[in-house]
């Protein structure tokens, strides 16, 4: 007599690599909870320690996210990668050096053209010079090291070939949203896809305004059942799309699970209130029809990278 053992079946695993500033992994918390009930397993870790004022080596940060990527590719698991703001410029480089299903990149920080604009909007909670004493504040060492961070690894981003998703907010206060596009422009690897998130913030996964959005389109990304559509804004055929509102005020907040459906026709479509030339990513939209990668502009303004 054989003796089948049943097999246990891993879950899938999403790695989080948090931004620049003291909230470190806890940027990730929301979003982990919400994807550890979806059936995921989330890995969320800290690779720099803000109270330690000695920690300022980017090598060594980088060094301890390549830790975490060896220990998944060890146990032969399947990995999604996802990087917020500064996180997803290191995110990117460990796509173009480990074997992800695909890649999420949250606000990423590849070029944050007005550093003094960024110290200001952050006040604090973000980053700050040397002679910002609030205690909540980053070193100016450490904001060296974020520097380094994005100068010498924002171009692994064109050496990544697994599937690849940014999302912003076209209200972002840190980093502009233009800087995704202008990145999306460079990268040659077809399987890209930009999605802008009218009015949001940079923030927004964990700011409580645009969860309800962010996450379902993070989950179903994962999960494979997102199939973007290439915009052609030359094509004869023009869909409107409305205007989005902050996911909070929309009745009800939460939109469709189902971000693939395409029960919406055109002639409805229409029937709504033309939009801005801008391509962007409207919340009604995602909820009724599939998720649209977004093109980009030749006639955006040109950002100097800093």
């Amino acid at each position: 007599m054989r003796f089948q053992f049943p097999k246990f079946h891993k879950k899938d695993l999403v790695i989080t690599i948090h931004g620049f500033g003291r909230k470190t992994e806890h940027e990730m918390d929301p979003l982990a909870s919400y994807l550890e009930k979806q059936g995921f397993e989330v890995w969320t870790f800290s690779y720099y320690d803000p109270e330690d004022l000695s920690d300022t080596d980017f090598r060594s940060w980088i060094l301890r996210c390549e830790a975490r990527l060896r220990k998944a590719v060890d146990e032969k698991r399947r990995i999604h990668l996802l990087g917020f703001s500064m996180g997803g410029v290191v995110a990117s480089y460990l796509a173009s050096v480990y074997p992800v299903e695909d890649l999420l990149l949250a606000a990423p920080a590849f070029y944050p053209i007005d550093f003094n604009k960024i110290q200001k909007a952050a006040r604090g909670k973000v980053m700050s010079s040397g002679d910002n004493k609030d205690p909540r504040s980053m070193s100016s060492d450490q904001t060296k090291a974020f520097l380094n961070v994005v100068s010498r690894y924002r171009g692994s981003i064109l050496q990544v070939d697994c599937p690849i998703l940014m999302l912003h907010g076209t209200a972002d206060e840190v980093i502009s949203f233009k800087s995704s596009r202008r990145m999306f422009e460079q990268i040659e690897n077809p399987n890209k896809y930009l999605v802008f998130l009218e009015s949001a913030h940079h923030r927004f996964l964990y700011d409580g305004a645009y969860e309800s959005l962010a996450f379902p389109i993070i989950r179903d990304y994962f999960r494979g059942e997102i199939k973007p559509q290439i915009y052609n804004p030359a094509s004869k055929e023009k869909a409107a799309r409305p205007k989005a509102q902050p996911a909070m005020q929309q009745e009800p907040a939460r939109p469709s699970s189902d971000l693939s459906s395409k029960e919406t026709s055109r002639d409805s479509l229409a029937q709504k209130p033309k939009a801005k030339k801008t391509e962007r990513a409207s919340f009604q939209a995602l909820r009724k029809l599939s998720t649209r990668s977004i093109p980009s502009s030749a006639q955006d303004d040109k950002e100097t990278d800093q």
